[in-house]
């Protein structure tokens, strides 16, 4: 059997499937796995959409009244969210961009490995590169994952062809941007530089070191990242933009745990899959050890380099095994080649089963992804689904809430508000009520919280404080709001107490 597919079809199929894997909880909104970093990204965006698409000045909701700058990586894709926000679907602009930059990706890895493994292995990377669990998730999250896996396909592809002989500068330039754009969307995204450099010296050789467009793109990449982070530093924060910041997130304390969930765990099932694993050992050896193709290896290696150096902050997010997912399947369409031509070649009475035992490895990659995350679609705190129509019932878009969220911003984004949040329980009666206090001062009119936790019982110490003190604005609907403002003393009580003041100062 000979592939004589044509690349319109290929691109075609790459492009269709990729939106079919990433349709379910496609209209669900944020709060699905990953809620309280889908949440952040979707209020910086909708803060664009109400502050004039100011570029340079990213908000949050979860300082108070603060309208400073924030502290976070590259806005872009949460300024094209605002940008959308307005057209009806508001937050829901976030999930169809990362499905349009998710299926974009497709079809970048199909055209950066057609002449390197040719049009067949390209052609079953491009599907295979949607069947895998982290790509299904992850490419449709608000987040700024799926622009970034995009940016890193695509400088790969445009770095090589600039370093063609004619040295298209068009070229040359898109693989600068889209470098920048990878990296300051996710600086742990800069292990892409080493296999840019590897493509490099392996195309001019000796000649690269004195290249001018190779010298000047590395330092361009850096300058810009630095330029961004440089100037989102003095914000308040969002993501880590001092050193002190990034350090404290990597602990290395339990590093061989770390790195041995990481691939003994994590791989396999997230980003391979147990059927992927079987064809990424057959394309693997053909690729990188009987084809001497060593770019795979220095790009696998790189990904792999950046995941044990993230220490715990690798560890405990699982999208930064995302960038694993392309190699993986570039790897698994290779193998699916190999293992199509030897099935291809088997005696006549045997070749039924030879294919349907292909088909069987294939449907299991899709088949493990489903079973194996379908639960991260499932939605949490469904009281915040009808929250802000209840706050609005009393409640002005300016007012200031204080809320009993361990997330410290998720509930704000989905009431409309500013104000603050942190974990009533984690912090204890005395600093609670302390902090209530001093967010009162700030201007905070309302305190709102789950009716779990210290408030699924009225006797809980925090929760019998609150009670005492401030009026209850709505308890229903799974929540409670409190107005912070002192409970009102009846006449009757307030007389009582004027008639005991005199005997006790007797």
């Amino acid at each position: 059997m000979n592939f004589h597919l044509s690349r319109r079809f290929c691109l075609t199929v790459i492009l269709l499937v990729s939106v079919l894997m990433h349709l379910k909880g496609l209209a669900a909104p944020v709060l699905d796995y990953h809620y309280h970093r889908q949440c952040n990204t979707a209020a910086i965006g909708r803060n664009y959409f109400e502050h004039k698409l100011q570029f340079f000045h990213p908000r949050i909701d979860w300082m108070g009244s603060y309208d400073g700058r924030a502290a976070t990586e590259f806005p872009l894709y949460m300024f094209l969210i605002g940008v959308l926000w307005p057209f009806f679907l508001g937050e829901l602009w976030g999930r169809l961009l990362a499905v349009l930059f998710s299926a974009l990706t497709g079809v970048y890895l199909f055209r950066f490995l057609e002449e390197k493994l040719g049009r067949e292995a390209a052609f079953y990377s491009g599907v295979l590169f949607s069947f895998i669990p982290l790509e299904i998730y992850f490419g449709r999250t608000v987040q700024p994952e799926a622009l970034a896996l995009l940016s890193t396909v695509a400088a790969f592809d445009h770095w090589e062809r600039s370093l063609t002989p004619d040295r298209p500068p068009g070229d040359w330039l898109a693989a600068v941007f889209f470098a920048f754009f990878a990296i300051s969307h996710k600086l742990p995204y800069v292990f892409m530089l080493i296999p840019m450099a590897y493509l490099a010296w392996q195309k001019l050789g000796k000649m690269a070191l004195r290249d001018a467009g190779v010298l000047l793109s590395f330092p361009l990449i850096g300058l810009g990242v630095y330029g961004w982070y440089h100037h989102a530093a003095g914000g308040a924060y969002v993501v880590p933009a001092h050193q002190g910041e990034f350090l404290a997130l990597l602990d290395y304390k339990h590093l061989p745990y770390f790195v041995q969930f990481q691939f003994v765990s994590r791989f396999p099932e997230l980003a391979a899959t147990y059927g992927g694993l079987l064809l990424m050992f057959f394309g693997l050896r053909e690729v990188v050890f009987r084809k001497k193709m060593v770019f795979f290896a220095v790009w696998f290696g790189a990904i792999c380099a950046h995941l044990i150096a993230g220490g715990r902050y690798t560890f405990s997010h699982e999208y930064t095994s995302l960038p694993l997912v392309p190699v993986n399947a570039a790897f698994m369409g290779e193998g699916l080649r190999l293992l199509r031509e030897r099935a291809s070649a088997v005696r006549r009475d045997m070749r039924g089963w030879a294919w349907a035992a292909l088909a069987v490895l294939v449907l299991s990659i899709p088949v493990h992804a489903t079973l194996r995350i379908h639960h991260w679609y499932k939605l949490s705190y469904p009281f915040l689904l009808q929250a802000e129509k209840v706050v609005d019932g009393f409640s002005a878009r300016e007012d200031l809430f204080v809320t009993n969220d361990r997330t410290g911003s998720v509930f704000l984004y989905k009431i409309h508000r500013r104000g603050w949040g942190w974990d009533f329980r984690q912090y204890g009666e005395k600093d609670t009520l302390a902090q209530i206090e001093e967010r009162r001062g700030q201007g905070a009119k309302y305190l709102l919280t789950e009716k779990t936790g210290v408030f699924a019982d009225a006797t809980d110490p925090i929760a019998k404080r609150v009670y005492a003190r401030w009026p209850v604005v709505h308890d229903g609907d799974g929540m409670v709001v409190f107005r912070l403002e002192e409970k009102k003393v009846s006449a009757r009580a307030a007389a009582r107490g004027k008639g005991k003041n005199p005997r006790m100062r007797k």
